[in-house]
C-alpha cells in the first residue's frame, strides 16, 4: 500500500463549520466532536501534546491518511485514553461517513475495533464478551468495505484476534491475517509497519508451542531480546549500532538508474547519482559511520554491479551525522573531491562532544574523523559545477538547523538535494542551534528550484516535505513562530505555550500538512523561545519558573521516603496508578527516582520500561531523538528486523 500524502479537502480558508476558541493570547483551532472542556486543565485528563493535535484536526473528517489516523490511535492507547478516542472515531464516523470512501470508513472502523479491544479490562466484567464480540462486527464491517488491497483491516484483525482469550476461537483467523500482511510486503504502509505483525505471529506460534517459527518471527520482529510493553513500535530502530530511521536497509531508485537512496544505513540517508555520461558516481552526504557508509556502498553495489567508482561528495551541512563516514571514501579514492560550505568550522565544533547518550552514533562513531573534516572545494557563493557531463547547481543558504547549509541542484534530473533545512528539531535537541527566522527564505531557495524530486537528509522528511507541502507549511511555520513570539514576550514558558494545544485553523482544510505540522510544532515553540529566554524563564502563573531550583530526581526519590514514607512496594503501586492514568512522562520521572532511592526492584525497573516504552512508541515516526533518549534510560535498545529487504522499490 503506497501511501501518498493525501490532497488538500478546503483549498485555503477554512469554512464556516471551523471551531476556534482563545488559546493563551491567539485564536485556535479546537475539537469539534469533543466536549470543549476535554483539552483543558479543568478536565482531569493526562496531556499528551502530539494526541491532542490529532485529536483535534480528526475531529473534522478531512483525513483518510492511514499514518495519521494510526498516530492517533496510538496515542490513546499509551496514554490509555481510548474511552476519548471511542468518542472520537464514533462521532468521525456519524457526521462524516458519508464524505469518506468506502476504504477511509474501513479505516476508521478498524481504529474503533482496535480502541474498543484495548479498552476491554476496563468493561464491567459481565458485559465484558459482549463488547469484545460488538468490536468483531465493526472488523467485519470493514472488510466488507475495504478494497482487496488495505492492509489495515488485515493488520487490525490480526492484532485484535492474535489476542483475545481462546474461548472467541479467533486464533485461526489471527494466522490468517497476519500470514496475509507477511506476504505481501509491499502493503506496508510505512516501513517497521509490519514489525508488530512478526511479533503477533512470534507469540502465536509459542503459545501454540511451536519454538521454530516462533523464533523465526521473534527474529524477524527484532524483539528477540526484549519485547515492549507497548503496541506500536515499529519504525526506528538504535543501540550499538546507532540510530536509523527505518528498522531495515532499504534502497529506492528515485530516478530510473541515475539517482539512489539508501535508509536505514546510519541516522542520516546517503544518495548516489550516476553522471550523465555514466562514467562517475556522485554521492550526497557521507553517513555517520565509515562502517554504516560503507554497508550503504556496498548494498548499492550489490543491487546495481556496474555503477561507476565514487568520484565526488557533495555534503549538505558538516552535522555528524552527514559527515561522520567520510574516512570511508577517502580510503575508497584518495583523489576524491569534497565539496561543502567554507563556514562549517563552527558546526562540527558545536556537535563535538561527548555525549551521555550512546545509541544516536553508535559505538564505531568516530569523533577524529568529524573533527578532521573539511571540503576540499569550499562553497561560499553560488556555484555551478560540471561533473561527469552533469550540470550541478550548488545554493548556500542559512538552513533551518545550521549555518552551513547547502542546496544540491540537478537541473536535469528534476532534482534538488535539501539536506536538513526543515529538520523538525532545528538543530541537535542539546546543542544550541537552529535559525528559525532563516528557515522561511530558505524554503523559498528550494521552491526556486522548482524541482519535482526534494530530497531531504532523513527519510521521513522526504515523505512529509515534498514541493506542494512546503509551499502550504510556510504560512503554518510563520503563524506559530509569530504566535510563539508574542507568547513568549508576555511570560509564557514553553511548557506553556505547548500545552496551550496552537493549531492555525486554517491547517484543518490542508490534511497533507497534518504530519509536518505535528512533526514540527513543539521543537518550533521550544527553539522559538530558547532564542528569546535566559538562564531563568517565566512562566504564565509566576508560581513555576524555570531555571530557580536545582531539585533531581534524587530529591524526588527523599520525597517519595523521607517524606512519604513509602515502601519501594508502595511506590510501585503508585507508579502503576500513574499509568493506569496515562501519566507516562510523571511515571518514568519517579520510577527513576525510586530506583536510585530503592534499589533495581524487579518491579521498579518493569514499570519504568513501561513508562519508557509508551513513550518512545508515541515518539515512534514523528521524533527519533526522544525515542533513542527514552531507549538509553532503559538501556534497551530497538533492534532492527533482519533480513526483511524486501522493500526495496524502483522508480
Amino acid at each position: 500500500m503506497n501511501i501518498q500524502s493525501p490532497p488538500s479537502v478546503l483549498d485555503e480558508a477554512p469554512s464556516a463549520h471551523v471551531k476556534t476558541a482563545k488559546r493563551g493570547r491567539t485564536l485556535s483551532l479546537v475539537p469539534q466532536l469533543l466536549p470543549a472542556n476535554r483539552q483543558t486543565e479543568a478536565y482531569s485528563r493526562s496531556f499528551h501534546s502530539t494526541l491532542f493535535l490529532f485529536e483535534t484536526l480528526l475531529s473534522y473528517g478531512q483525513t483518510e491518511d492511514p499514518r495519521v489516523v494510526l498516530q492517533a490511535l496510538n496515542g490513546y492507547i499509551n496514554a490509555r485514553q481510548q474511552a476519548e478516542g471511542i468518542e472520537l472515531f464514533e462521532g468521525v464516523l456519524a457526521k462524516y461517513r458519508g464524505n469518506l470512501s468506502s476504504d477511509g470508513v474501513a479505516l476508521y472502523l478498524s481504529g474503533l475495533a482496535i480502541l474498543r479491544a484495548t479498552h476491554a479490562d476496563r468493561i464491567p466484567l459481565l458485559k465484558r464478551i459482549g463488547w469484545v464480540t460488538d468490536s468483531f462486527a465493526l472488523l467485519d464491517q470493514a472488510f466488507e468495505l475495504a478494497s482487496d488491497d488495505n492492509p489495515i483491516v488485515h493488520w487490525a484483525a490480526g492484532m485484535i484476534y492474535s489476542q483475545v482469550p481462546p474461548f472467541f476461537f479467533k486464533k485461526t483467523q489471527a494466522y490468517k491475517h497476519l500470514h496475509w500482511l507477511v506476504d505481501r510486503p509491499e502493503t506496508e504502509p510505512v516501513y517497521g509497519f509490519y514489525r508488530e505483525v512478526f511479533h503477533a505471529l512470534a507469540k502465536l506460534y509459542r503459545s501454540d508451542g511451536n519454538s521454530t517459527e516462533a523464533q523465526k518471527f521473534f527474529k524477524k520482529s527484532g524483539y528477540e531480546a526484549y519485547q515492549p510493553k507497548a503496541l506500536l513500535m515499529g519504525w526506528f530502530t538504535n543501540g550499538p549500532q546507532g540510530t536509523a530511521m527505518t528498522p531495515e536497509p532499504v534502497l529506492e531508485e528515485v530516478v530510473r538508474g541515475r539517482v539512489f537512496a539508501l535508509f536505514g544505513f546510519g541516522f542520516s540517508d546517503i544518495y548516489f547519482v550516476l553522471s550523465d555520461n555514466g562514467r562517475e558516481l556522485i554521492a550526497i552526504d557521507a553517513g555517520t559511520t565509515a562502517p554504516s557508509l560503507k554497508a550503504a556502498h556496498e548494498f548499492l553495489l550489490e543491487h546495481y554491479p556496474g555503477l561507476p567508482q565514487v568520484s565526488t561528495v557533495i555534503v549538505t551541512h558538516s552535522h555528524w551525522d552527514h559527515i561522520g563516514g567520510i574516512e570511508y571514501f577517502k580510503k575508497l579514492n584518495p583523489d576524491i573531491a569534497i565539496y561543502g560550505r567554507d563556514n562549517f568550522r563552527p558546526v562540527v565544533d558545536r556537535v563535538l562532544r561527548e555525549h551521555s547518550y550512546t545509541f544516536f552514533r553508535g559505538n564505531d562513531f568516530d569523533h577524529e574523523a568529524v573533527e578532521n573534516y573539511a571540503p576540499t572545494e569550499p562553497v561560499s557563493q553560488k556555484t555551478e559545477i560540471l561533473i561527469g557531463d552533469s550540470r550541478i547547481v550548488l545554493i548556500p543558504v542559512t538552513g533551518g538547523e545550521t549555518e552551513d547549509a547547502l542546496l544540491i541542484h540537478f537541473p536535469a534530473l528534476d532534482t534538488v538535494f535539501v539536506g536538513d533545512i526543515v529538520m523538525p528539531w532545528y538543530g541537535e535537541p542539546w546543542v544550541n542551534e537552529g535559525f528559525i527566522d532563516d528557515a522561511l527564505a530558505t524554503i523559498e531557495a528550494v521552491l526556486a528550484c522548482d524541482a519535482r524530486h526534494v530530497l531531504h537528509g532523513h527519510h521521513p522528511l522526504t515523505m512529509m516535505f515534498g514541493t506542494d507541502n512546503l509551499k502550504a507549511f510556510r504560512r503554518h511555520y510563520s503563524w506559530l513562530v509569530e504566535t510563539t513570539k508574542d507568547h513568549a514576550a508576555h511570560g509564557f514558558s514553553t511548557k506553556d505555550i505547548i500545552r496551550l494545544n496552537l493549531v492555525p485553523p486554517d491547517l484543518v482544510g490542508q490534511p497533507a500538512l497534518y504530519l509536518p505540522y505535528s512533526a514540527s510544532r513543539d521543537s518550533i515553540i521550544a527553539r522559538t523561545v530558547s532564542k528569546m529566554a535566559g538562564i531563568w524563564r517565566e512562566d504564565r502563573t509566576g508560581q513555576s519558573p524555570g531555571g530557580l531550583d536545582v531539585i533531581t530526581s534524587a530529591e524526588h526519590g527523599r520525597m517519595l521516603e523521607i517524606y512519604l514514607g513509602l515502601s519501594s512496594s508502595q511506590v510501585a503501586g503508585v507508579l502503576k496508578r500513574m499509568l493506569a492514568h496515562g501519566d507516562n512522562e510523571l511515571a518514568l520521572q519517579f520510577a527513576v527516582a525510586a530506583e536510585q532511592r530503592y534499589g533495581a526492584k524487579t518491579d521498579l525497573i518493569s514499570l519504568k520500561e513501561e513508562a519508557a516504552d509508551r513513550l518512545r512508541s508515541t515518539a515512534q515516526y514523528l521524533d527519533p531523538f526522544k525515542f533513542t533518549a527514552y531507549s538509553e534510560i532503559i538501556n534497551r535498545p530497538q533492534q532492527p528486523m533482519p533480513g526483511n529487504t524486501s522493500n526495496r522499490k524502483r522508480a
